[in-house]
């Protein structure tokens, strides 16, 4: 018998092959770009840790004014008298974090920690602050945790 043309079973069945194959594809994309945006989230937010901390290092004269500070809620956010300048910049924070990461969710954390310990013994003794930010977004799966000390003295 000579064949010389596909039969309808023949062209079906390597149809069902290629969409096999696309799929496959398809579901591969679509993992990239689902890693690839968790990736960028997490960028934001250790870009915006790194940003806070800058800014606590060169404001450390009113560094317990951020003290326990939760950065999920702009209108709540509240400073001592004669801190103005210290919740404008809160307030741009938790701005800038609800733009780039959305409003918070319930498992999102958005804290920034300050506190005063004293080091070293006798002689050697001095004062530093330790300041932890904890910043998550997108129900708390995408999490920085930075902690930097800072000479008191």
């Amino acid at each position: 018998m000579n064949k010389q043309a596909f039969t309808l079973i023949e062209a079906l069945i390597s149809v069902a092959l290629m969409a096999i194959g696309f799929s496959g594809v398809y579901g591969l994309v679509s993992a990239s770009n689902q890693v690839i945006s968790d990736s960028i989230d997490r960028e934001k937010l250790s870009f915006q840790s790194r940003e806070i901390i800058e800014s606590l290092q060169a404001d450390q004269a009113n560094i317990l004014a951020y003290h326990n500070k939760d950065l999920s809620n702009c209108s709540a956010l509240t400073t001592g008298k004669d801190k103005e300048n210290q919740l404008v910049r809160m307030k741009r924070w938790c701005n800038k974090l609800e733009g780039d990461i959305g409003t918070k969710r319930s498992a999102d954390k958005r804290r920034i920690h300050v506190e005063k310990k004293t080091i070293g013994t006798g002689s050697s003794k001095k004062s530093v602050y330790v300041v932890s930010i904890s910043l998550a977004g997108k129900k708390g799966d995408k999490t920085t945790y930075i902690k930097e000390v800072f000479d008191a003295d």
